[in-house]
C-alpha cells in the first residue's frame, strides 16, 4: 500500500509539473479533430466519434477519460462547426471541458486546401475531498467544502492538405498563465498517404508537441490500411509509451478502434498498460468525404 500510495503522488504531482501540456490520449490518430479545430468539418456531413480510454490499468485512482467530438459543415459552404465534451478524471480530481469548434476551409486549387479553426472552451476542475484518506482522522483541513476551479480559454489551428498529405499546426490552449507567466502550447502533425496497390495502402505520420519550460513530446506513427476497411499501425511516442492499434469499418458508416499503450516511462513497472476504445458514425454519404478515409 505503501508503493501505492507513492506511485500515485509521482503520478499527480507529475501531472501538476508538466501541467503545461495538454491531456494527450491515442484518439488523434483515428480523429485529427481531437488535436486541431481546424480539422472541424472535413467530411462535411454530421461526424460523431465516442472513446473511453483507462490510463495505466491497475493502479487506483489512475486517470479515465471519456469524450465526445462531432463536427459537420454548415451554410455558407466550406464553413464547420465542431463541438467538443471531454471528463477526465485522476484520483480525487474530475476535469470537464466543453469546447466550440469553428473552422473555415479555402481551397488555393483542385487538389490543395487550407483551413483555419479556432475554438473557444470552457474548463471546469473539481476536488472531491471526500474521497481522501487523511493519516489524521477528523481532519479539519479537508472537512471543508470541496473546491471547484472555472477556466475559460481557447484554442486555434490551422489544416493544410491534398488527397495524399496533410500538415496541421494548433494550439490547445493559447491563454496559459503561470506564475504569472504567458506560455501556449503548440501541436505539429503531419502525414504522408502512400498507395502500395488497390488493396494495401500506407500513411506514415507524426505528432510534435511543444512549450515553454518542457521537454519535447513526439509521437512516430507508422499505419498499413488493406481495402480501406481495416487499418492496423504501431507508434512511439517518446519517453510513454509504445502504442499499437487498429481501426475498423463494419459498414460505410461505423467505424471501431482501439488502442493499447505499453508503458516505457516510470511507471512501467505498476500497470498492465492503457486502453482506449473508439466508436465513429457517419450520417452522410460517405462519397461526400472530400479527403481520403485514411485521414
Amino acid at each position: 500500500m505503501r508503493k501505492l500510495f507513492y506511485i500515485l503522488i509521482f503520478a499527480i504531482t507529475s501531472n501538476v509539473i508538466w501541467a503545461q501540456h495538454s491531456t494527450l490520449t491515442s484518439n488523434y490518430l483515428f480523429n485529427l479533430f481531437d488535436v486541431n479545430p481546424a480539422y472541424a468539418g472535413q467530411k462535411k456531413a454530421l461526424d460523431v466519434t465516442c472513446f473511453y480510454r483507462k490510463q495505466w490499468a491497475g493502479i487506483t485512482g489512475a486517470p479515465q477519460t471519456v469524450c465526445i467530438l462531432s463536427s459537420l459543415e454548415i451554410k455558407p459552404k466550406n464553413l464547420s462547426l465542431g463541438v467538443q465534451y471531454y471528463n477526465d478524471k485522476i484520483g480525487l480530481t474530475s476535469i470537464t471541458n466543453v469546447k466550440l469548434a469553428f473552422a473555415y476551409r479555402i481551397k488555393i486549387d483542385r487538389k490543395k486546401t487550407i483551413s483555419f479553426g479556432v475554438q473557444p472552451a470552457y474548463k471546469r476542475i473539481f476536488y472531491d475531498y471526500s474521497k481522501l484518506r487523511t493519516t489524521t482522522q477528523g481532519d479539519e483541513t479537508f472537512n471543508t467544502n470541496s473546491p471547484v476551479v472555472n477556466k475559460f480559454n481557447t484554442s486555434a489551428g490551422i489544416f493544410y492538405y491534398t488527397k495524399k498529405m496533410y500538415v496541421g499546426l494548433s494550439s490547445p490552449e493559447l491563454f496559459n498563465i503561470s506564475g504569472g507567466s504567458w506560455y501556449a502550447e503548440f501541436n505539429l502533425v503531419g502525414g504522408y498517404v502512400y498507395k502500395i496497390n488497390d488493396d494495401v495502402t500506407i500513411k506514415p505520420s507524426f505528432l510534435v508537441r511543444g512549450v515553454k519550460n518542457s521537454p519535447v513530446q513526439f509521437d512516430v506513427n507508422f499505419t498499413t490500411y488493406f481495402k480501406e476497411i481495416l487499418g492496423v499501425g504501431v507508434a512511439y511516442r517518446n519517453k510513454d509509451a509504445i502504442v499499437a492499434y487498429f481501426d475498423c469499418l463494419l459498414d460505410r458508416r461505423i467505424k471501431v478502434g482501439y488502442a493499447y499503450d505499453l508503458s516505457i516511462g516510470k511507471l512501467r513497472k505498476y500497470n498492465s498498460g492503457t486502453h482506449e476504445i473508439m466508436l465513429n458514425y457517419f450520417f452522410g454519404k460517405f462519397s461526400n468525404a472530400p479527403t481520403p478515409r485514411f485521414f
